[in-house]
């Protein structure tokens, strides 16, 4: 009989990460006996959540073996699937940072988290812990599958493939979005009710309403997109039930009669280049040049919304409660079964890792995995998002025709400028750094960009030290 697996949950103190992975881990029947470790820094924190753990396993039966420690390489050996969700940082703190920074000299990014100047720093601080896990696992673990859910994922998922040989796959929950746009135009279809004044911004305080329109279009849509991440496009959309093809009707409501104030960005883009976006308006306007000009002001016009970090800080004190309460028996733990009433996402967690462990195949919609041909106009050894299937086998993915030229020249930029960030935060290489930023579609003069990384490697200077090393040795 098959050992169950070893798991390593890194980030395993996060309430907003935590919960969710932990207690749809130790649900599933699939995984019953396998040996759970967390791992995080914050020891408070990971006791919690370690006995939050402890008490769905023996609510639930699930017989698992689990171990929390603040020291990674304490648990590693022997893994076969290593789950990462960290941030360098205090989240919240260090993302106002990145916005804040570029503003200071006049640029105004729309998002700041996965494209535009503050990405550069996102990633750097991230980088060097991201890539450490990796080269721990080489020696513990060479032969396990490295989960990575940190943003800005295709940078990162890159960071592992191109500089260690663990075998790396970026998961990510951002097709959800193109499921509620969907089901928003078409709802009248299946009698899906949509809020008022719905939109699909990423705000906490947005996810009860978001939620049950994306699980509606779930149960009744099937979405084949393809691209990179939060910046993929669909190429098929149809009824899951009848199979019928919904792409025409689906571009004929939209672009001609749907609520003019829906994503109109989205809507734009579809529009010009003839294919849906699926990211949301919210992820779609990182990675272009026309959303930030401060004359035109795009923002206004797309009503582009930054991310509430106030609202991102509620969510994260309710979700330590939350634990704190269960852990304390004031909460039922099989208050955790139902995780959409605490507005927490579900990941395929427990799904991919029984596939990879157990042979059970599973379609993904949505990995983001080496090219190597699947989208054939886009580089091969860039970090695509496709469909596709895990087992024993691995991870086959989807092959797709190429995208449109406009479509793939705008992934193909982002591609490259991620590499140009990689080799850079990799290497603490700062005339790379500065090549990475005068590439972002946001920055548009020289000093600009020179006096922005000089504030980057200043105000985050605890958090980067792959740059300090460099100014060390040239001096």
């Amino acid at each position: 009989m098959h050992r169950p697996p070893k798991i390593v949950v890194i980030g395993a103190g996060s309430a907003i990460f935590g919960l969710g992975a932990l207690a749809r881990l130790i649900q599933c029947e699939r995984l019953r006996g396998a040996e759970l470790a967390m791992v995080d820094i914050d020891p408070e924190a990971l006791a919690t959540m370690h006995t939050v753990a402890e008490k769905m396993n023996a609510a639930w039966d699930a017989e698992m073996t689990i171990t929390s420690t603040t020291e990674r390489r304490e648990v590693l050996r022997g893994a076969n699937v290593v789950i990462v969700s960290i941030q360098v940082g205090p989240r919240e703190t260090v993302w106002e940072q990145d916005w804040q920074i570029p503003l200071r000299h006049g640029v105004r990014q729309p998002y700041a988290e996965n494209g535009g100047p503050g990405a550069f720093a996102h990633t750097a601080r991230n980088l060097p812990v991201i890539l450490g896990i990796a080269r721990d696992m080489e020696e513990l673990c060479p032969q396990a599958w490295y989960i990575n859910l940190t943003n800005p994922l295709i940078r990162l998922t890159l960071a592992v493939h191109r500089y260690t040989r663990i075998k790396v796959l970026g998961l990510c929950h951002q097709l959800l979005w193109g499921y509620a746009m969907a089901a928003a135009v078409l709802a009248d279809l299946w009698d899906i009710p949509i809020p008022e004044h719905f939109h699909v911004h990423t705000d906490a305080d947005n996810m009860p309403n978001f939620i049950p329109v994306a699980m509606a279009g779930l149960k009744h849509l099937d979405i084949k997109a393809a691209g990179i991440n939060h910046f993929s496009w669909v190429y098929d959309i149809r009824d899951k039930e009848t199979g019928e093809d919904l792409y025409p009707l689906l571009r004929e409501r939209w672009l001609k009669g749907y609520r003019k104030d829906f994503e109109p960005l989205s809507r734009e883009m579809f529009q010009i280049f003839g294919m849906m976006p699926t990211a949301g308006d919210s992820h779609m306007c990182e990675y272009v040049s026309y959303a930030h000009d401060p004359i035109t002001k795009p923002w206004e016009k797309y009503k582009l919304r930054l991310q509430s970090w106030a609202g991102n800080r509620k969510r994260r004190a309710d979700r330590r409660a939350l634990a704190a309460a269960i852990a304390s028996g004031e909460r039922s733990v099989d208050d955790l079964r139902d995780l959409h009433r605490f507005s927490i996402l579900q990941e395929p967690v427990p799904e991919i890792v029984s596939a990879l462990t157990y042979n059970v195949p599973y379609s993904s919609q949505q990995l983001n995995i080496p090219n190597n041909g699947l989208i054939p106009n886009l580089p091969d050894e860039a970090i695509v998002e496709v469909p596709g299937v895990l087992s024993g086998m691995g991870i086959q993915g989807l092959a797709f025709p190429p995208l449109p030229e406009g479509i793939a020249e705008l992934c193909r930029r982002e591609l490259a400028r991620s590499s140009i960030v990689v080799e850079a935060a990799a290497q603490g290489d700062r005339d790379l750094a500065l090549q990475a930023l005068l590439l972002d579609p946001m920055i548009t003069d020289i000093d600009t960009a020179r006096a922005i990384l000089d504030d980057f490697l200043n105000d985050f200077a605890e958090y980067l030290p792959q740059f300090a090393r460099e100014k060390e040795f040239v001096v």
